[in-house]
């Protein structure tokens, strides 16, 4: 499994560029919040599987270019 860690704004951007009820929209939904809206603004933790992170890089390479370097890491990191 893949875990992107992702802010608020990341993940919106995200949801809004998939298809509704797909698999991608699924597994961004499935996100949990972590840390505090005082110190910092909230991570999400999103888990998936590799077929659906790469779905989703392609996704934020096209609408959402800042999210690209957490995708891409997190892929890097479940290959090893």
């Amino acid at each position: 499994m893949v875990e992107l860690i992702l802010s608020a704004a990341q993940l919106a951007c995200l949801k809004a560029a998939v298809t509704v009820g797909s698999e991608e929209s699924a597994a961004l939904g499935r996100g949990r919040g972590f840390g505090s809206k005082l110190v910092s603004p909230e991570r999400f933790a999103v888990k998936c599987t590799r077929q659906i992170a790469d779905r989703l890089l392609a996704v934020a390479q096209r609408f959402c270019a800042d999210v690209v370097p957490e995708i891409s890491a997190a892929i890097a990191q479940e290959k090893e």
